[in-house]
């Protein structure tokens, strides 16, 4: 049964989305948008390819090393004051990165920037948990997730044209206002009702209860599978530009098109695979994800035939199709680990999986890198195809847990 809804709550459940949803656009507007940047920064700094996949993975690390931490914070203080101060992080970060012209203070900068993000997914997850029902949970997740695509999307189209005009560094400049004024924004109009703003509980016992969480056996399959597929992600983002820029024999403007069409493919495919995961598979999240495996393992193999001479249409269609399988799976598995740990506890299992979430986003650019220097494009993407079929095993294993699961998941 739904609770009463006091009059300090927001009107409409959609509100909340639409609040959440534009604050993560504009959080993401520079991470996502980050491959179609790393071009102008290897001619600008002089970076070889593994340095180059660094450009991404030191925002990683960043959010690797902070999501615990901040879901366990979202938990402690509420959605909407860690929506806030994620959000001046982040863009102060990017305004400190766009002052530096040197490699190292440039991952200096992009790594703290890469701590603001790690509370991106859990600052908002309890209002997803709160304001729908199971039912409806994967697709409201699956809109709030399209704001990383559509992030992509905008922010394909601008900073590189920014970039071209002045520089890259003046891209960071606009990415760092926008997200500093649409997470303020957002973070002000966001009426939390009383149940959300958070347990004060001690630190030790809000850690406490993030280590049994991690403990539970679905949330560690969940992750593992999730660690798969956010490497083929964030080879996307990484290295899809530069890919056809090299293998395809275009040109950067062509080659940021394809990128862009990805991301807007990405943000049909957030949308698709929370409905795919509520209709078809009956609101199960994990099977949805051992699919996502197939696919994105045959398109990795597909994207390493792409050659010189290929064409456009070919391209285009692989850059969609990844975009659509790669990225359109993360609101399913944020949507498992928030049902996992229930409404008081959803930051926390979201912290817990996306530690080890993040931390797979972190090697895997810099790993595909250096298979890029040594092997070249095609062996790097075929490498990548096998370790996306891998993870259909821990998809598989991770169903069978939550339907052996002796508590149910909480619903509204």
């Amino acid at each position: 049964m739904r609770r009463e809804r006091s009059s300090e709550e927001p009107e409409s459940r959609y509100e909340v989305l639409a609040l959440f949803a534009s604050a993560m656009i504009a959080a993401s507007l520079f991470v996502v948008s980050t491959g179609t940047l790393v071009p102008f920064i290897e001619t600008a700094l002089s970076l070889p390819s593994s340095q180059l996949g660094l450009v991404l993975s030191v925002q990683m690390i960043g959010s690797m090393l902070a999501t615990a931490a901040s879901g366990a914070l979202t938990d402690r203080f509420g959605d909407k004051a860690v929506v806030f101060w994620s959000g001046w992080l982040m863009g102060a970060s990017l305004l400190m990165a766009a002052a530096v012209r040197d490699a190292r203070w440039l991952f200096c900068w992009l790594a703290l920037y890469g701590i603001g993000y790690a509370s991106v997914t859990p600052a908002g997850s309890h209002a997803i948990v709160y304001f729908f029902k199971k039912q409806d949970r994967g697709f409201a997740m699956g809109v709030r997730q399209c704001g990383v695509p559509v992030a992509g999307v905008i922010g394909s189209a601008i900073l590189p044209i920014v970039a071209m005009r002045f520089d890259y560094q003046w891209a960071l400049v606009v990415a760092g206002i926008v997200t500093i004024a649409a997470c303020s924004i957002a973070a002000m109009l966001y009426r939390e009702p009383a149940a959300l703003r958070g347990e004060r509980v001690s630190l030790r016992a809000m850690f406490a209860e993030m280590v049994d969480i991690s403990r539970d056996v679905r949330l560690v399959l969940m992750t593992l599978a999730s660690m798969v597929l956010v490497s083929v992600q964030m080879v996307l983002l990484a290295f899809l530009t530069l890919t056809i820029v090299h293998e395809a024999d275009l040109s950067i403007g062509i080659a940021v098109g394809l990128f862009t069409f990805s991301q807007i493919c990405a943000v049909a495919g957030r949308v698709s695979w929370g409905i795919i995961s509520d209709r078809l598979f009956g609101g199960r999240r994990a099977q949805p994800l051992a699919v996502v495996c197939v696919l994105t393992a045959l398109l990795a193999y597909a994207t390493s035939t792409i050659s010189p001479g290929a064409p456009l249409w070919e391209v285009a269609a692989i850059a969609g199709a990844l975009g659509f399988a790669a990225e359109g799976w993360f609101g399913v598995a944020a949507i498992a680990f928030a049902e996992i740990g229930g409404e008081e506890h959803a930051g926390s299992a979201l912290g817990a999986a996306l530690t080890w979430v993040f931390f797979a986003a972190f090697v895997a650019p810099t790993l595909f890198g250096a298979l890029v220097d040594t092997h070249g494009y095609a062996f790097a993407w075929r490498s990548l195809a096998l370790l996306s079929i891998v993870g259909v095993v821990p998809a598989l294993l991770a169903g069978v847990a939550m339907r052996r699961a002796r508590v149910p998941v909480k619903a509204v």
